[in-house]
């Protein structure tokens, strides 16, 4: 009785969404309720609904959440791949792609040096290094996934993380797509787009047929994107739902210290990518309200890959960003240069370290000049070196407190810690990670005075 009472409530609130769809609510404005109903929905049923009575109901709920995931996954390589070789064979000859991507990669490296001093200082303040009551801890209750995770990476030198990217080199084109491997999806659709490029003018007719086809595929790509990302509302309350159905109050209140000092840290990043916006002539309020859509999604799906359709959306329609910036920068944007899963997170997790490591009777300066260096050198070795590993913050974590020389023992304490609080924190860091890349391509392309400032500048 209880779960039927609970599903109709939630078909109505999906109503509520569709209703407000056809009374032409603004898009942001329909996420923003989506999650609000989500967290009033998802705390009523952990506070009355028996748990046998949701464990029924979460499959209803998460049937939407997966039909939206899953379309937007669907995406990924569609757009990455038809995106690219469209933009490569239709540039200028006096455009330089390989200048652009220099550039963009030129300013992740810049931003997550700059988030991980952020996150350095936050830390710092609030005493990250003496949070962990180490007696609580034992070799015993060491998170055993991280375990695994730490063994799989237990050598992080610079070498082997160098030679672990090229392993997102395909050995198959079909792999790639099967995969989701945005890097080797990225590089097949350069090599194809830059062979059509050479072969225009011995092969006109031909590479004319090609070009025309990928002009086709580009407009039938962007008008699936539009009618799956018109799903987010839907799916974003799904996912809140079950997010505070499913641990209740200590979602917001485990850790609460530390929680509060990783979203504090997230909105020092966001405050400063909206300085260099408004330092490059960007509007920061109007550049933040432009790509609240795909922020509010990776909030909610915690996943920068499944976004993706959603960001390159934003750049382009609303934030004015040209085609080839927009689709590069939130193509690598997805397996690098991530300001909060590939800086934040590793500087808090070595802080931490340093003071399980200290507790334990070890001696870490963390302060020292050499100490530094090396944390800020893995730190951005690290946020480049994990593409297309799933756990990426954790994965970042772990090769950063590596490079460190951080014992294994002392990795799963601090991440057994944090590991009650991840999925929560995971959601700002999801969401910041798309900010930074998104304000890289918004800087690049108006540096570049490429960018459409009457689509940025309409009321969207």
């Amino acid at each position: 009785m209880f779960e039927f009472i609970a599903l109709i409530i939630f078909i109505g609130l999906l109503w509520i969404l569709n209703y407000m769809s056809n009374q032409k609510v603004k898009f942001h404005k329909r996420n923003l309720t989506a999650i609000a109903l989500g967290i009033l929905f998802g705390w009523a049923l952990y506070a009355f609904l028996p748990q046998e009575a949701y464990q029924e109901l979460k499959h209803y709920i998460r049937t939407v959440s997966n039909i939206y995931i899953r379309f937007l996954k669907l995406m990924i390589v569609p757009i990455v791949f038809i995106s690219i070789s469209h933009t490569l064979v239709n540039l200028s000859n006096d455009s330089n792609v390989g200048q652009r991507i220099g550039k963009i990669v030129a300013y992740f490296v810049i931003s997550v040096t700059s988030a991980a001093a952020i996150a350095l200082g936050t830390a710092s303040i609030f005493g990250f290094d003496k949070i962990i009551d180490v007696s609580k801890f034992s070799t015993e209750n060491i998170s055993e996934g991280y375990a695994n995770r730490i063994d799989a990476l237990s050598d992080a030198s610079l070498g082997n993380v160098i030679y672990g990217f090229t392993k997102n080199i395909p050995t198959s084109i079909f792999q790639a797509f099967s995969d989701n491997n945005i890097i080797g999806t990225l590089l097949v659709a350069m090599l194809i787009g830059m062979a059509v490029r050479r072969m225009n003018s011995r092969k006109p007719n031909e590479m004319g047929m090609v070009i025309k086809g990928l002009d086709a595929a580009k407009i039938i790509i962007n008008s699936m994107t539009m009618t799956i990302i018109k799903l987010t509302p839907y799916g974003v309350l799904a996912l809140m739902t079950m997010a505070v159905a499913e641990k209740g109050p200590s979602l917001f209140s485990d850790l609460a210290k530390f929680i509060f000092v990783a979203y504090f840290t997230m909105l020092l990043i966001f405050v400063m990518h909206l300085v260099v916006q408004m330092l490059n002539g960007v509007n920061p309020v109007k550049h933040l309200k432009n790509l609240m859509p795909a922020i509010i999604t990776g909030f909610s799906t915690q996943s920068s890959g499944a976004t993706l359709p959603v960001t390159i959306n934003s750049l382009e329609e609303r934030n004015g960003v040209d085609t080839e910036t927009a689709n590069i920068a939130a193509s690598l944007g997805t397996t690098m240069g991530m300001n909060a899963c590939g800086a934040m997170w590793p500087v808090f997790m070595i802080v931490l370290s340093v003071g399980v490591t200290n507790a334990m009777g070890g001696n870490l300066a963390l302060y020292s000049p050499s100490v530094l260096i090396t944390m800020f050198i893995s730190v951005v070795i690290s946020s480049f070196g994990i593409a297309g590993l799933p756990g990426t913050a954790s994965f970042a974590a772990i090769t950063a407190m590596t490079i460190m020389g951080i014992t294994p023992e002392v990795m799963g304490i601090v991440l057994t810690f944090v590991l009650s609080v991840d999925s929560l924190i995971d959601m700002g860091r999801t969401a910041t990670n798309i900010f930074g890349v998104s304000s890289a391509a918004t800087f690049i392309s108006k540096r570049e005075g490429l960018m459409d400032m009457e689509t940025f500048n309409k009321e969207n």
